[in-house]
């Protein structure tokens, strides 16, 4: 009996171990337009920091992408998960730039089409 309970303890403490690894996520709202907010776990020792977020729209074939907004953090703001801000759809958060489009704000969202967002993380 005890090393069952032994057993069930290191399982648990090895699931909760690595749960608290994860890299930078990404969670969103469902507003138009949307509202994206960042996590890592804990214990994160790689992968908490934006390089770069991208909304694109899919067309009709899979490999139909058109990049929407494009945004990096400027160089020397600290972009970890923790100290990132919620980043609403077309609004330029402080501490970052747009890359795409060149100037103005990107095009509204549509109801009906598919877009789709990702980031890189390092």
């Amino acid at each position: 009996m005890k090393s069952r309970l032994h057993l069930g303890i290191t399982t648990l403490s090895l699931m909760l171990l690595v749960s608290g690894c994860n890299s930078l996520s990404v969670s969103i709202n469902d507003t138009n337009p949307p509202v994206f907010t960042f996590s890592a776990g804990p214990f994160a020792e790689c992968c908490d920091k934006l390089a770069f977020f991208i909304v694109y729209e899919l067309g009709d074939g899979t490999a139909d992408k058109r990049v929407l907004w494009e945004i990096r953090p400027e160089s020397g703001t600290d972009n970890s998960a923790n100290r990132l801000p919620s980043i609403t759809y077309g609004e330029l958060p402080g501490g970052f730039e747009q890359v795409v489009p060149s100037s103005g704000t990107p095009p509204a969202l549509q109801e009906g089409k598919v877009y789709c967002s990702l980031g890189s993380a390092y």
